[in-house]
Protein backbone atom coordinates (compact mmCIF):
# COMPACT_ATOMS: atom_id res chain seq x y z
CA UNK A 1 0.00 0.00 0.00
CA UNK A 2 2.59 2.53 0.90
CA UNK A 3 4.59 1.49 -2.59
CA UNK A 4 1.20 2.54 -4.41
CA UNK A 5 1.12 5.80 -2.31
CA UNK A 6 4.46 6.35 -3.29
CA UNK A 7 4.54 5.60 -6.86
CA UNK A 8 0.82 7.85 -7.05
CA UNK A 9 2.55 11.14 -4.98
CA UNK A 10 5.93 10.27 -7.52
CA UNK A 11 3.31 10.64 -10.87
CA UNK A 12 1.87 13.23 -9.67
CA UNK A 13 4.94 15.16 -9.08
CA UNK A 14 5.86 14.74 -12.51
CA UNK A 15 2.55 15.82 -14.19
CA UNK A 16 2.81 18.80 -12.11
CA UNK A 17 6.15 19.32 -12.90
CA UNK A 18 5.63 19.00 -16.42
CA UNK A 19 2.65 21.26 -16.91
CA UNK A 20 4.37 23.82 -14.91
CA UNK A 21 7.31 24.26 -17.11
CA UNK A 22 4.80 23.71 -20.12
CA UNK A 23 3.33 27.06 -18.74
CA UNK A 24 5.99 28.61 -18.15
CA UNK A 25 7.48 28.41 -21.34
CA UNK A 26 4.01 29.31 -22.69
CA UNK A 27 5.07 32.40 -20.64
CA UNK A 28 8.18 32.92 -21.85
CA UNK A 29 7.49 32.32 -25.70
CA UNK A 30 4.36 35.11 -25.13
CA UNK A 31 6.77 37.68 -23.50
CA UNK A 32 9.04 37.13 -26.32
CA UNK A 33 6.96 37.58 -28.85
CA UNK A 34 5.77 41.06 -27.41
CA UNK A 35 8.97 42.21 -26.84
CA UNK A 36 9.79 40.96 -31.05
CA UNK A 37 6.41 43.11 -31.64
CA UNK A 38 7.84 45.98 -29.66
CA UNK A 39 11.18 46.42 -31.48
CA UNK A 40 9.61 45.44 -34.64
CA UNK A 41 7.54 48.27 -34.03
CA UNK A 42 9.71 50.43 -32.69
CA UNK A 43 11.97 50.23 -35.80
CA UNK A 44 9.35 50.92 -37.94
CA UNK A 45 8.01 54.14 -36.00
CA UNK A 46 12.02 55.16 -36.12
CA UNK A 47 12.27 55.03 -39.69
CA UNK A 48 8.59 57.02 -40.37
CA UNK A 49 10.30 59.53 -38.12
CA UNK A 50 13.61 59.70 -40.01
CA UNK A 51 11.38 59.71 -43.96
CA UNK A 52 8.53 62.03 -43.13
CA UNK A 53 5.79 59.00 -42.98
CA UNK A 54 2.85 58.61 -40.79
CA UNK A 55 2.37 55.72 -39.41
CA UNK A 56 -1.12 54.33 -38.18
CA UNK A 57 -1.57 51.26 -35.95
CA UNK A 58 -4.81 48.67 -36.10
CA UNK A 59 -7.19 47.07 -38.45
CA UNK A 60 -7.57 50.09 -40.76
CA UNK A 61 -10.33 50.21 -43.10
CA UNK A 62 -8.40 50.84 -45.66
CA UNK A 63 -10.28 51.57 -49.67
CA UNK A 64 -8.15 48.36 -50.87
CA UNK A 65 -8.77 45.81 -48.03
CA UNK A 66 -11.26 44.24 -49.45
CA UNK A 67 -9.59 43.05 -52.25
CA UNK A 68 -7.88 40.93 -50.33
CA UNK A 69 -11.12 39.93 -48.50
CA UNK A 70 -10.88 36.29 -50.22
CA UNK A 71 -8.32 35.51 -47.81
CA UNK A 72 -9.52 34.27 -44.46
CA UNK A 73 -9.53 36.25 -41.62
CA UNK A 74 -7.42 38.81 -43.37
CA UNK A 75 -6.01 41.87 -41.15
CA UNK A 76 -4.07 44.68 -40.76
CA UNK A 77 -1.68 45.14 -38.06
CA UNK A 78 -0.42 48.63 -39.00
CA UNK A 79 0.35 50.75 -42.21
CA UNK A 80 2.48 53.92 -43.28
CA UNK A 81 1.76 56.44 -45.88
CA UNK A 82 3.42 59.13 -47.25
CA UNK A 83 3.59 61.02 -51.27
CA UNK A 84 6.19 59.93 -53.54
CA UNK A 85 7.04 61.29 -56.31
CA UNK A 86 3.98 63.03 -56.51
CA UNK A 87 1.50 59.85 -55.63
CA UNK A 88 -0.01 59.04 -52.53
CA UNK A 89 1.22 55.66 -51.21
CA UNK A 90 1.11 53.05 -48.32
CA UNK A 91 2.83 50.43 -47.01
CA UNK A 92 0.94 47.90 -44.50
CA UNK A 93 1.85 45.07 -42.77
CA UNK A 94 -0.81 42.34 -43.09
CA UNK A 95 -1.73 39.02 -42.19
CA UNK A 96 -4.14 36.71 -42.92
CA UNK A 97 -4.98 32.56 -42.01
CA UNK A 98 -4.47 29.57 -43.30
CA UNK A 99 -6.84 25.83 -42.74
CA UNK A 100 -5.53 22.56 -43.64
CA UNK A 101 -5.96 19.09 -41.80
CA UNK A 102 -3.31 16.49 -40.63
CA UNK A 103 -3.07 12.90 -41.53
CA UNK A 104 -5.10 12.43 -38.26
CA UNK A 105 -8.32 14.66 -39.64
CA UNK A 106 -7.04 17.13 -36.82
CA UNK A 107 -8.09 21.10 -38.38
CA UNK A 108 -4.72 23.19 -38.28
CA UNK A 109 -4.43 26.94 -38.80
CA UNK A 110 -1.68 29.14 -39.29
CA UNK A 111 -1.49 32.79 -39.80
CA UNK A 112 0.72 34.20 -42.90
CA UNK A 113 2.13 37.63 -42.87
CA UNK A 114 2.04 39.98 -46.44
CA UNK A 115 3.10 43.18 -46.91
CA UNK A 116 0.78 45.40 -49.11
CA UNK A 117 2.16 48.58 -51.36
CA UNK A 118 -0.71 50.42 -52.71
CA UNK A 119 -0.25 53.96 -54.81
CA UNK A 120 -3.05 55.69 -55.68
CA UNK A 121 -2.66 56.85 -59.61
CA UNK A 122 -4.60 60.26 -60.71
CA UNK A 123 -7.05 59.95 -63.12
CA UNK A 124 -9.37 57.26 -64.24
CA UNK A 125 -7.27 53.73 -64.77
CA UNK A 126 -9.01 50.22 -66.18
CA UNK A 127 -9.15 47.61 -63.32
CA UNK A 128 -6.71 45.38 -64.94
CA UNK A 129 -4.42 42.35 -62.94
CA UNK A 130 -1.49 40.43 -63.69
CA UNK A 131 -0.60 37.24 -62.09
CA UNK A 132 1.46 34.12 -62.22
CA UNK A 133 0.02 31.25 -63.53
CA UNK A 134 0.27 28.33 -60.49
CA UNK A 135 1.39 25.09 -62.30
CA UNK A 136 -2.46 23.76 -62.31
CA UNK A 137 -3.28 26.76 -64.23
CA UNK A 138 -0.36 26.04 -66.88
CA UNK A 139 -1.14 22.16 -67.16
CA UNK A 140 -5.14 23.50 -68.58
CA UNK A 141 -3.70 25.91 -70.88
CA UNK A 142 -1.12 23.06 -72.11
CA UNK A 143 -4.05 21.10 -72.75
CA UNK A 144 -5.68 24.07 -74.82
CA UNK A 145 -7.89 25.71 -72.13
CA UNK A 146 -6.54 29.16 -72.74
CA UNK A 147 -7.94 32.46 -70.59
CA UNK A 148 -10.49 34.84 -71.80
CA UNK A 149 -7.84 37.68 -72.17
CA UNK A 150 -4.84 36.20 -73.84
CA UNK A 151 -2.19 39.10 -74.87
CA UNK A 152 -0.85 37.10 -77.93
CA UNK A 153 2.92 37.14 -76.92
CA UNK A 154 3.21 33.32 -76.44
CA UNK A 155 5.93 33.14 -73.87
CA UNK A 156 3.64 35.63 -71.63
CA UNK A 157 0.29 33.94 -72.36
CA UNK A 158 1.99 30.86 -70.77
CA UNK A 159 3.65 32.22 -67.73
CA UNK A 160 0.97 35.25 -66.85
CA UNK A 161 -2.86 35.48 -66.70
CA UNK A 162 -4.74 38.73 -66.98
CA UNK A 163 -8.07 39.64 -65.60
CA UNK A 164 -9.84 42.57 -66.67
CA UNK A 165 -13.35 43.80 -67.57
CA UNK A 166 -12.50 45.27 -70.54
CA UNK A 167 -9.65 43.41 -72.80
CA UNK A 168 -8.88 46.78 -74.69
CA UNK A 169 -7.64 48.24 -71.64
CA UNK A 170 -5.42 45.13 -70.94
CA UNK A 171 -3.68 45.75 -74.69
CA UNK A 172 -3.45 49.53 -73.94
CA UNK A 173 -1.89 49.11 -70.42
CA UNK A 174 0.46 45.81 -71.20
CA UNK A 175 2.71 47.54 -73.68
CA UNK A 176 5.72 45.20 -75.00
CA UNK A 177 8.33 46.70 -72.71
CA UNK A 178 5.97 45.88 -69.31
CA UNK A 179 5.43 42.57 -71.07
CA UNK A 180 9.26 42.02 -71.68
CA UNK A 181 10.20 43.49 -67.99
CA UNK A 182 7.74 40.49 -66.79
CA UNK A 183 9.33 37.86 -68.94
CA UNK A 184 12.62 38.74 -67.33
CA UNK A 185 11.51 39.01 -63.75
CA UNK A 186 12.04 42.67 -63.47
CA UNK A 187 7.95 43.54 -62.74
CA UNK A 188 6.31 41.91 -59.91
CA UNK A 189 2.76 40.75 -59.93
CA UNK A 190 0.27 43.64 -59.92
CA UNK A 191 -3.44 44.62 -59.75
CA UNK A 192 -4.87 47.78 -60.57
CA UNK A 193 -8.51 49.01 -59.50
CA UNK A 194 -10.29 51.96 -58.73
CA UNK A 195 -7.06 54.04 -59.68
CA UNK A 196 -5.08 52.25 -56.78
CA UNK A 197 -1.72 50.09 -58.18
CA UNK A 198 -1.44 47.23 -55.82
CA UNK A 199 1.38 44.89 -54.99
CA UNK A 200 1.29 42.09 -52.68
CA UNK A 201 4.70 40.33 -50.96
CA UNK A 202 4.86 37.42 -48.96
CA UNK A 203 6.75 38.43 -45.09
CA UNK A 204 6.38 41.27 -42.18
CA UNK A 205 6.67 44.81 -43.35
CA UNK A 206 10.20 45.36 -42.75
CA UNK A 207 11.28 48.76 -42.53
CA UNK A 208 14.88 48.38 -44.91
CA UNK A 209 12.21 46.96 -47.79
CA UNK A 210 9.95 49.83 -47.85
CA UNK A 211 11.69 52.18 -50.61
CA UNK A 212 12.82 49.71 -53.12
CA UNK A 213 9.26 48.51 -52.95
CA UNK A 214 7.98 52.24 -52.90
CA UNK A 215 10.17 52.82 -55.99
CA UNK A 216 9.33 49.21 -57.92
CA UNK A 217 5.68 50.89 -57.23
CA UNK A 218 6.46 54.14 -58.93
CA UNK A 219 8.45 52.43 -61.90
CA UNK A 220 5.31 50.08 -62.47
CA UNK A 221 3.23 52.92 -62.24
CA UNK A 222 5.07 54.53 -65.01
CA UNK A 223 5.54 51.70 -67.37
CA UNK A 224 1.51 51.98 -67.51
CA UNK A 225 1.71 55.49 -68.53
CA UNK A 226 1.74 57.20 -65.26
CA UNK A 227 3.69 60.70 -65.88
CA UNK A 228 3.96 62.67 -62.51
Amino acid sequence: MGEVSFLFVFMAVVVFGVIGVGTILVIALVRAGAKAERRRLDALYAWTMANGWQLVEGNVDTPWRHRLAHLSRFGIRRLVYSVVHGLPVTAADCHYTTHSTDANGNSQSSTVALSVFVARLPGRWPDVEVRSRHLGSRLMRALGRQSRIETGHQLFDQRFSVAAADPGAVRALLTPALVDAHLRGQAPPWSLQGGELMLVASGRLNPDGIRPEIERLGWLAEMLGYRA
